[in-house]
C-alpha cells in the first residue's frame, strides 16, 4: 500500500499543480484585463500596480484552491480508470475507498492551507487591493485616510451613554464628550462634559470638563477638573470600524467587534455568520473532494479534461449558490449563524455519504 499511495499521491500532485496553475491563470488574465486598462488610464505607477496585482494573486489563489483540488481529483482518477488501473487495484484486494487515502489528504492540506489564509492574510488582501485601487489610484493620494466620524452616541456597558461630536486621530481623540452615567431603573445619576476624551498609553483621559452628580432630593453638585480618568475601556480601533468593509476584517478583528456590538447591546446576527463563515468555506475544498471520489471512481472513464472542467465548475457554482443561499437566511434570522453557515457543507457531506454508500453497494 505505501509503494501504490505514493503512486497515486505522486500523479495526484503532479495534476493539482497543473490544475492550479491554469485556473490561476485564467482567472488572474480575465480578472485583470479591465483593472489594467484602468488603471493605465490614472498613470498608475509600475510598483504600485506591481503590489496590487501581488494581493490580487492572493485572493485570486484562495477562490480557486478549491476547484483545483476538485479538478485534479477527478481528473486523477480518470486517468487511473483509463489506465486500467483501478481495476488492477480492485484485482489486487486493495480497497479503492484504502486507495484514496492521498486525495482526502490533499483535500484536507488545501482546507487547513485555505483556513489558515482566510484567518488573517485574505482580509488584509482585500483590504490592501481596495486600498491601492480606490485611494492611491483612483483618488490619487499617499498615505493613508483620515477617518473622522460626527456626531456619535455609544452605549458601554449596562450604565453608561457617551456622545461625541468628533472622533478623529484614529479614534484616539474625541472632541466635545459627554458621558451620561444612569442606574438600573435608567436614571441618571451622574454625568461628565468635556472639551476631549484623550487616549493614552493605554487608558482614555477626559480634558477641560465638569462633573454634575444628581442627588435623590433634586440638589446637584458640580465639580471642574483639568484631567480626570474616564472608565471607558475601548480601544481607538473600535472607532474605526463604521468606515471598515466586513471583508476587511481579520477573524480576530471580526470577534473582537461582535463583542463590542454585544456590549453595546447591538444586533450581531450578520457579523457572526460571517464569522462562522470564514471557517466553514475554507473546509468546502476537503467536501468537494470527498464528493468527487466516489464519482470519480464510477464514472472515470468518461471523464475528459474538457468534461472535468465542466463538471467541477458546475459544482463549484451550485455549491457557491447554496452557501450563498445561506448565508442570506443566516443574516435574515430564518437560520442560526452557525448552521447558515455550514449549511452548504452540511449538504455537499450528506451528498458523498450517499455516494460513497452507493459505491460500496456496487
Amino acid at each position: 500500500m505505501k509503494i501504490l499511495t505514493r503512486y497515486i499521491a505522486f500523479e495526484l500532485i503532479k495534476i493539482f499543480l497543473l490544475c492550479f496553475v491554469a485556473l490561476e491563470a485564467i482567472y488572474g488574465v480575465i480578472d485583470s484585463v479591465e483593472k489594467i486598462k484602468d488603471f493605465l488610464s490614472h498613470h498608475a505607477p509600475i510598483g504600485l500596480m506591481g503590489q496590487y496585482f501581488a494581493y490580487r494573486f492572493l485572493i485570486v489563489s484562495f477562490r480557486v484552491l478549491p476547484m483545483a483540488g476538485l479538478l485534479s481529483t477527478l481528473l486523477t482518477l480518470g486517468i487511473l480508470s483509463k489506465n486500467q488501473e483501478l481495476t488492477a487495484i480492485r484485482a489486487a484486494g486493495i480497497s479503492l475507498l484504502k486507495a484514496t487515502k492521498p486525495f482526502l489528504a490533499l483535500g484536507a492540506f488545501i482546507s487547513l492551507l485555505s483556513l489558515g489564509m482566510n484567518y488573517q492574510l485574505i482580509p488584509k488582501a482585500y483590504r490592501m487591493t481596495d486600498y491601492i485601487k480606490d485611494v492611491r489610484i483612483d483618488a490619487g493620494r499617499s498615505g493613508e485616510i483620515a477617518i473622522e466620524l460626527d456626531n456619535v452616541w455609544f452605549r458601554h456597558g449596562n450604565h453608561d451613554i457617551y456622545g461625541a461630536h468628533r472622533i478623529r486621530n484614529r479614534g484616539q481623540d474625541i472632541d466635545d464628550v459627554v458621558l451620561y452615567h444612569v442606574d438600573k431603573g435608567f436614571h441618571l445619576v451622574w454625568q461628565i462634559q468635556a472639551r476631549e476624551l484623550l487616549y493614552r498609553d493605554g487608558r482614555w483621559f477626559f480634558k477641560r470638563g465638569r462633573r454634575v452628580s444628581f442627588a435623590k432630593d433634586g440638589s446637584l453638585e458640580v465639580a471642574t477638573f483639568a484631567q480626570l480618568e474616564s472608565p471607558l475601556r475601548r480601544s481607538p480601533v473600535d472607532f474605526t470600524y463604521e468606515k471598515t468593509r466586513v471583508n476587511h476584517l481579520s477573524y480576530p478583528e471580526l470577534k473582537r467587534y461582535i463583542a463590542l456590538l454585544r456590549e453595546s447591546h447591538l444586533p450581531v446576527q450578520t457579523f457572526e455568520v460571517t464569522r462562522n463563515g470564514m471557517v466553514a468555506f475554507p473546509m468546502a475544498a476537503f467536501l468537494m473532494i470527498l464528493m468527487a471520489i466516489p464519482f470519480g471512481i464510477r464514472e472515470g472513464r468518461q471523464v475528459g479534461i474538457a468534461k472535468g472542467f465542466g463538471i467541477s465548475l458546475l459544482l463549484s457554482m451550485a455549491y457557491w449558490t447554496i452557501y450563498s443561499l445561506g448565508l442570506a437566511l443566516g443574516e435574515g434570522g430564518v437560520l442560526t449563524p452557525w448552521i447558515s453557515a455550514w449549511f452548504a457543507n452540511i449538504i455537499v457531506f450528506g451528498a458523498s455519504m450517499v455516494q460513497f454508500l452507493l459505491l460500496s453497494r456496487s
